[in-house]
């Protein structure tokens, strides 16, 4: 992953401490991981396992009537442009018969001049990086996720009649989700927002009290519980070791709109999320996924095993935000859960989590999805180094991603605080008190708008070395430390150019709460 930089590093002790949990807890998924790859590897192949019993239709029957003999194969360079999700088959069909490509050819894709210029999720001394997974595993791999797109996908014709319209969708059903849900749905209002949102929870995690609290801030709102018989697609809640990546794709397939925005609980519109599905690049590809800040290594097995050229012009996907349309999509996005919610402890060896694998199902099925003219934004807080020295070095910490509305030159749309929970709070306090909220500065790349430029980002730590000893815990050496983001080389700029007067909006909705600052 992209390493913390030694730029505002810690005291030595307080390293020493964070740095052995931090190996402590890499080891140990590190261990897990490989133990599992190899069990796996001995296995490669037993045939596709499909979602829990009768929770699925078929689209071809292969078994029972031949179906898959029936429909033709034709191969669509412009698969997007299709308007109803069956009009794929055709293409899928041609999908599973391309030729594969070896891994050492989906490399050659990838060759930038300095690769120590590029920002890559995973370090260099990865396995997978070290030496090329087998061949015979790749194809394993992608005879898997065939014979699933062939046999058993839910399918649309039977199931199109549940969703209908335009909403944004939220999974967080959890006490500290909710408090976050509650600061997106306060903004919807504010920007007097008429598009319904659904909230997405798991069994017993949301009551009916909860319920009540969330209609009293925003009332064009529904509920729903993944874990129903109800649901399209069945997903399960059961995973201690990872996040349960698998209830993202899960929300969105279930979802009752055709037209979903989904939106991490910690993600804040910033413009009335209703402007996106008019967007041209919507419009274009009935789907926008947007960056994350690294790209994907040539040596990762998911481009072996989805057939794909290694792309320089791609970053990772950022998924705090998804725009789709199912009409289009259903099947797509059906093998991008099942990615996760039957072989994610295989796909995570190398992928982190839901967010990657929205994106290479769209690649495993030749279909080409919209993208931000604009990469991401970093926003955060700007303060001298010395807190006894006005003067000194401004540091940057950048807490959240600004992304961009898709098309050309777009304005922000959302601020995703994804760094945002990690702030001590007797830091949140001092930023609100002196500086009146926390979304003070932005770094922007100059060239954001040419896909294949290199911006160098990285992690590094934020000690609060600037934070005046009265507002410091007792005893000081407990103020928690956390990571912020930062642009290598790029100006930082005041956040009142691109969203004047977000401060005050923020602390209204209650965005501190966490903090205890209202």
């Amino acid at each position: 992953m992209l390493a913390p930089s030694k730029t505002g590093m810690a005291s030595p002790r307080a390293l020493k401490l964070v740095s052995a949990v931090v190996i402590l807890m890499l080891v140990s998924g590190t261990l897990y991981h490989r133990e599992w790859a190899t069990r796996q590897a001995k296995k490669l192949r037993k045939g596709p396992v499909g979602f829990p019993s009768g929770t699925h239709d078929m689209v071809w029957k292969t078994e029972t009537n031949k179906a898959l003999d029936k429909v033709h194969s034709a191969y669509r360079e412009d698969a997007h442009v299709l308007t109803d999700a069956d009009d794929f088959l055709p293409h899928f069909r041609a999908v599973t018969e391309m030729p594969a490509k070896t891994l050492n050819e989906t490399k050659l894709g990838c060759h930038w001049e300095d690769v120590s210029k590029v920002n890559f999720q995973y370090s260099t001394n990865e396995e997978w990086v070290l030496e090329n997974r087998p061949e015979e595993e790749l194809e394993s791999r992608r005879k898997e996720w065939h014979s699933f797109v062939a046999n058993n996908m839910v399918s649309w014709e039977k199931h199109k009649h549940n969703f209908s319209g335009r909403g944004v969708a939220i999974l967080g059903g959890n006490e500290k989700s909710l408090n976050r849900v509650k600061v997106t749905l306060g903004q919807m209002h504010l920007l007097k927002s008429e598009l319904p949102v659904e909230i997405h929870y798991w069994g017993d995690e949301l009551n009916d009290t909860s319920k009540t609290s969330l209609m009293m801030i925003y009332r064009n709102l529904y509920f729903n519980d993944l874990s129903g018989a109800h649901n399209t697609l069945a997903t399960n809640h059961d995973n201690t070791f990872y996040v349960n990546y698998q209830l993202k794709p899960a929300a969105v397939v279930n979802s009752r709109f055709e037209e979903v925005l989904f939106l991490d609980s910690d993600n804040i519109p910033v413009v009335d999320p209703a402007l996106l599905f008019e967007s041209e690049t919507y419009k274009t590809y009935g789907s926008v996924f947007w960056p994350d800040i690294a790209r994907t290594r040539p040596e990762n097995p998911m481009w072996g095993i989805t057939n794909t050229e290694c792309r320089m012009d791609e970053y990772e996907m950022e998924s705090g935000q998804i725009l789709v349309d199912k009409r289009k999509y259903f099947y797509h996005l059906q093998l991008a859960a099942w990615f996760n919610n039957v072989h994610g402890e295989y796909y995570n060896n190398f992928l982190l989590g839901d967010k990657d694998l929205f994106r290479f199902a769209w690649h495993a099925l030749k279909t080409t999805y919209g993208r931000p003219s604009r990469w991401i934004t970093s926003v955060g807080t700007l303060v001298p180094s010395d807190p006894h020295n006005k003067d000194s070095e401004p540091f940057f910490c950048g807490h959240s991603f600004g992304q961009h509305h898709p098309d050309r030159g777009g304005p922000i749309a959302f601020f995703h605080g994804g760094l945002m929970k990690q702030i001590a709070d007797e830091v949140i306090k001092w930023h609100v008190a002196s500086q009146g909220g926390i979304f003070q500065a932005y770094k922007r790349a100059p060239d954001d708008e040419d896909k294949l430029a290199t911006t160098q980002v990285f992690i590094k730590w934020d000690p609060g070395e600037y934070l005046p000893d009265e507002w410091r815990p007792d005893p000081p050496a407990e103020l928690k430390i956390n990571y912020c983001t930062d642009f290598k080389d790029v100006q930082v700029r005041n956040l009142e150019e691109l969203v004047p007067g977000f401060n005050p909006v923020f602390k209204k909705l209650g965005g501190y709460w966490h903090a205890g600052v209202y």
